[in-house]
């Protein structure tokens, strides 16, 4: 069999998973693995410039390496040790040719980063971990 009738892995666009704090949601590690399917992921952590904030991030990152890995999905790591999240974040997923972006828990950065990615054909999702309180329309329309 020559090498050009070998079959070729298909080549997918990786997922960008963010995080921030000192933990990951189940439900955005859930999400994003489907997401990925046989893709890769990127797992990108939020830290400030202080060396506390970027351990704390690594941490995070870590752990959410983990779990996916626990999936079987492929994931590396980037930590943005930055003041503009949402700038940090579009730049990543640009620069790796990301096709979807993950928020887990960041409900507020959602907005800021889909204005900055609009026209780059990426979509944003914001994942928040289930809460106590009664479903909203809001929350059905996800």
């Amino acid at each position: 069999m020559s090498s050009d009738a070998r079959p070729r892995p298909a080549v997918t666009s990786p997922v960008l998973l963010v995080v921030s704090g000192a933990m990951v949601s189940r439900p955005a590690i859930t999400r994003t693995a489907r997401l990925a399917a046989s893709a890769p992921v990127i797992v990108v952590g939020l830290a400030g410039e202080s060396p506390a904030e970027i351990e704390e991030a690594r941490r995070a990152v870590a752990l959410a390496m983990t779990a996916l890995g626990n999936t079987g999905v492929m994931a590396y790591a980037h930590i943005a040790a930055t003041g503009s999240p949402a700038r940090a974040i579009a730049r990543v997923a640009r620069a790796r040719g990301a096709r979807m972006v993950v928020l887990d828990q960041h409900v507020g950065l959602a907005a800021e980063l889909r204005r900055r990615m609009y026209g780059a054909g990426i979509t944003v999702l914001s994942v928040t971990a289930p809460t106590s309180r009664r479903p909203g329309p809001r929350d059905l329309a996800r």
